[in-house]
């Protein structure tokens, strides 16, 4: 199975480095990756393989997340189609940082270390629209790190936000945003425990700002979020 650069940009989600990339750019890229499915719960990659491969999410979603001394798990990111895993640890050439599992049965096109890097050589345009996606990834590393000093509310309420961006506003549904996410996954990306997380969603739920039901989270008032993320009380 081959993609067509059409496919590729149709498929690709904005905040992904490819997304900036020239329809030219991904016409060469395209015929080069191959796909690999992974069922739900396999590992895609983990913390300290080569970095050998990136990966275009083409169906399915991935969790990129990792584990404390104590053992307890953190999730930096949910990958959806269109997202791009795995870019970093092929540009440096560094053991991967964090592990990658299947939340759920997914495909990837997947392009090897040789490939990527000979693409990036031969295509300028291409080299800067990863430039200014690693900018991009920067301030949102700076952001997360500001959101480790709020109290449990505000961070939660800025875990939804960071969620929030990476989908747009269901049709029919005005301003609401719907995310597919259980409990102990939303607890572990918001760095806090389930049992607080419960108390924090019964106050935004009580606030008609968004409630969680059956594993999907509701953003209903995104607006007061952002307030609520930006409070200093």
């Amino acid at each position: 199975m081959t993609l067509t650069a059409a496919e590729l940009v149709k498929l690709i989600r904005a905040g992904s480095w490819l997304a900036d990339a020239p329809v030219a750019s991904l016409e060469k890229l395209a015929p080069l990756g191959q796909v690999r499915a992974y069922g739900k719960g396999k590992t895609v990659f983990q913390k300290g393989d080569d970095g050998d491969f990136m990966g275009i999410v083409l169906s399915g979603r991935l969790k990129i997340s990792g584990f404390s001394v104590s053992g307890a798990e953190t999730v930096h990111n949910i990958l959806q189609p269109g997202d791009v895993a795995g870019e970093i640890a092929v540009l440096d050439g560094h053991p991967r940082t964090a592990d990658a599992i299947a939340i759920e049965a997914c495909e990837l096109l997947a392009f090897s270390r040789a490939v990527v890097l000979r693409r990036l050589s031969e295509d300028a345009e291409l080299a800067v629209a990863l430039v200014r996606s690693m900018a991009g990834k920067l301030r949102a590393a700076s952001d997360a790190l500001d959101s480790m000093t709020l109290d449990m509310g505000r961070k939660v309420a800025a875990a939804m936000l960071r969620l929030a961006e990476q989908i747009v506003a269901d049709e029919g549904k005005d301003g609401e945003y719907r995310i597919a996410i259980d409990q102990t996954m939303l607890a572990r990306y918001a760095g806090i425990t389930r049992s607080n997380l419960n108390r924090v969603l019964k106050r935004f739920e009580a606030a008609e700002a968004s409630s969680h039901e059956k594993g999907v989270l509701t953003i209903r008032d995104i607006d007061w979020l952002r307030d609520f993320a930006e409070s200093e009380d």
